[in-house]
């Protein structure tokens, strides 16, 4: 069975996605295909690049340390709740952070199957970044033409926090759309799609990132031989809270072991094993 992973999550919240994918490398499932939307992106450009679970680790760790000094919007809070152009952070440490991690690799050359997934707004047009060229939805782009690092800071670009990148002359803004995800990674070949979904909690007040996430309605546009792994975050992990990357890291691991067996079974992947095969361990 060969297994896409898609992975979602707002601001720190897609560092549970990390935890997530050290759950599935220590069970020795290894994805076929990856997807990252939003903040996930960066996960998903470690995962791709072939990182294993003590890389994902140290990538975490390493996040964690750099902690608010990745983002420093010069607004206030009201102003990045409006989406106020003053809002706006270049981003210029995390892409350093991306290159750092992830590296310069060409998508053609990472070892894993993926794609990145941004729009143009000035056009109804998808531009889709793939380790591999592939039969694409009508109207939509797919190219090989980039590096890991460059593709993921693009899909990362969310207004009022992250300015848009320049592709072609043109800014790049993430796609939202899950489902439209999960059909290109079965598109490359994936025989299931597990979407890896972080929860944020309910007992906090959210901030303006979980707004716009507790706004999306996703999961009702989904396709067939699809299934959601929810995780759970702890009530101190806002989506802005870069100090709790790590907490968010354990979290997503600990949901991951507790609830995995039982996704599959729901998607009928209970009894069977994951291709590509993992070597089994000294």
């Amino acid at each position: 069975m060969r297994l896409g992973v898609v992975l979602l999550g707002m601001g720190v919240h897609a560092a549970a996605c990390t935890g997530a994918l050290m759950e599935l490398s220590r069970r020795r499932i290894e994805p076929y295909a990856i997807c990252g939307l939003h903040a996930a992106a960066w996960p998903a450009a470690l995962a791709m690049t072939g990182c294993d679970a003590a890389r994902l680790e140290a990538a975490a760790a390493q996040a964690a340390r750099m902690g608010p000094r990745l983002l420093e919007p010069t607004a206030s809070a009201r102003a990045v709740t409006r989406g106020s152009k003053r809002a706006l952070c270049s981003g210029a440490r995390l892409q350093r952070l991306l290159s750092a991690q992830a590296g310069e690799r060409p998508l053609t050359l990472c070892p894993r199957k993926g794609v990145f997934v941004c729009r143009s707004p000035h056009g109804a047009h998808r531009v889709i970044f793939a380790t591999q060229p592939y039969a694409q939805e009508p109207g939509d782009i797919v190219t090989t033409q980039a590096s890991v690092s460059f593709a993921a800071r693009a899909a990362m670009a969310l207004p009022p926090l992250l300015s848009p990148v320049q592709w072609m002359g043109a800014p790049l803004l993430p796609e939202r759309d899950a489902g439209f995800a999960c059909r290109q990674l079965l598109a490359l070949g994936a025989q299931r799609v597990l979407v890896i979904a972080p929860t944020p909690s309910q007992r906090r007040a959210p901030d303006a990132l979980e707004m716009i996430e507790l706004g999306e309605r996703w999961e009702e546009e989904l396709p067939q031989r699809t299934g959601v792994l929810r995780l759970r975050l702890p009530p101190e992990a806002g989506a802005l809270s870069l100090d709790r990357i790590e907490a968010c890291v354990l979290a997503g691991r600990r949901e991951a072991e507790r609830e995995l067996d039982r996704v599959f079974e729901r998607m009928g992947m209970a009894f069977c094993r994951v291709l590509p095969f993992r070597g089994a361990q000294g």
